[in-house]
């Protein structure tokens, strides 16, 4: 019995003594990979014309202005305006670039002229949906934009998608006439016989940004995706549509960097959700009304100053808005008094800002306590949103458009502060309307 158990007994103390050794040799690997300096290979293919830049000592954010000039290396910090500078190079001619592909892409997909195409034509013809509903603002306007840009990649139609026969926001924003309804797409694929003739069946992909585990915004070519029509979902924010700036396949890639450019050259940014809305978007007649009521007959605001306050009145933050305004009045030209356009959820903090403002500017609000048109359209169905009050702000829900379409009409800067959340996509928009605005009618 004693010589069968001695194996045992071996093997017993051999697995313990071989996990060891593996595990000292682990740990020992991962210390040298951690030592071991990093270099980047030069062999990579990708070129950073960024890198490059800074190499060669054209600009370099980590200088200040003065270092630049006088080529100094003392000091490594940087403003926020110096650490920006390479983001705005070439700035204006690919936004009018952009803006070029976006005119032609809606004169050859836009709905007159695809209404117009033979029946096989129009059966074989592809769109892409955007659908809305009335929540927030910004992140709902976000989905229309993103179905735009996605339209553009693909050489698609733009459908935008009604709810009872109504356009999202329809009471506060006109849409051009240059995409679809799901209507009437559905009644031209009848009338062309599109199914029983052509056999094509009006099918449509559902792709869902927010299941990170479904989507195939990275690994599909969607350029080869032969359904009549296709919905990118809860595309809320600037997000969803650069992606495509990752896909594996190159000719994904190419198509969403013609619009956004390519991720290793900072150099170059264009204006793409800004022009999309001047294109698709203006405001309603009433809202229209209400933006030129508010300016009385003036010029347009110089700067626009967005607070997202939650109804919070933080003392910091008032200051660091009067500082960051102060700022950009002195950047601006020679102008006498400028015209700063106030747009807040908090009442009260617009009194604070318009108090501590009005030596060095003038101040201009929509107060829609005293305006006397009528904009709200539907007051039962405002009603319903009280529940968001604290989010939104206690003024009715028709004035964040008047809002929004006066901050747009900013000139020179649009200036973001909040309580808790930063650059909010309503925000971001407004700042991206505004810049599209600033380029006039130019094509290039």
């Amino acid at each position: 019995m004693s010589s069968k158990s001695t194996p045992r007994r071996r093997r017993r103390v051999r697995l313990p003594f071989l996990l060891i050794l593996i595990a000292m040799f682990t740990i020992l690997g991962l210390f040298m990979a951690d030592l071991r300096s990093i270099h980047p290979s030069s062999q990579l293919p990708i070129k950073n014309e960024t890198l490059e830049i800074m190499e060669n000592g054209v600009v370099s954010a980590n200088k200040t202005k003065t270092e630049l000039e006088g080529g100094g290396f003392g000091n490594k910090c940087a403003t926020v305006e110096e650490m920006g500078e390479i983001f705005s190079r070439g700035y204006v001619k690919e936004s009018l670039r952009v803006r070029r592909i976006i005119h032609n892409h809606f004169v050859v997909n836009g709905a007159s002229r695809v209404r117009e195409l033979h029946p096989e034509q129009f059966c074989n013809h592809g769109f892409v949906i955007g659908k809305a509903s009335e929540a927030g603002l910004g992140n709902e306007l976000y989905k229309i934009l993103t179905a735009a840009a996605l339209s553009v990649m693909l050489n698609r139609s733009l459908i935008i998608g009604q709810t009872r026969g109504r356009y999202p926001f329809g009471d506060y924003i006109s849409y051009s006439n240059i995409s679809f309804t799901i209507k009437e797409v559905k009644h031209l694929w009848r009338q062309n016989r599109c199914l029983t003739k052509y056999g094509r069946h009006l099918t449509m992909r559902i792709d869902d940004f927010q299941k990170p585990s479904r989507t195939d915004v990275l690994c599909s070519n969607w350029k080869e995706w032969e359904h009549p029509m296709i919905w990118f979902q809860n595309t809320t924010d600037a997000v969803a549509a650069q992606f495509f700036l990752k896909n594996v396949h190159p000719e994904m890639r190419e198509a969403a960097s013609a619009l956004f450019g390519r991720p290793e050259n900072l150099r170059y940014r264009a204006n793409v959700f800004g022009e999309l809305m001047r294109i698709l978007m203006s405001p309603s007649r009433d809202v229209e009304e209400a933006v030129n009521w508010t300016l009385r007959g003036g010029r347009d605001p110089d700067i626009a100053l967005h607070m997202r306050m939650m109804m919070n009145r933080s003392v910091r933050a008032k200051q660091a808005v009067v500082d960051c305004l102060r700022k950009a009045v002195d950047n601006l030209p020679r102008i006498s008094k400028p015209k700063v356009v106030l747009v807040s959820d908090t009442p009260s903090i617009i009194k604070d800002i318009a108090l501590s403002i009005d030596q060095f500017a003038e101040v201009l609000h929509f107060d829609y306590e005293h305006f006397d048109g009528n904009i709200s359209g539907n007051e039962n169905k405002l009603n319903i949103l009280n529940f968001r009050a604290r989010d939104w702000g206690p003024a009715p829900r028709w004035v964040a458009f008047v809002d929004f379409f006066l901050a747009s009409r900013a000139k020179h800067a649009v200036i973001s502060g909040a309580h808790r959340r930063v650059g909010t996509t309503y925000a971001q928009l407004i700042a991206a309307l505004a810049a599209a605005h600033t380029l006039g009618n130019l094509i290039y």
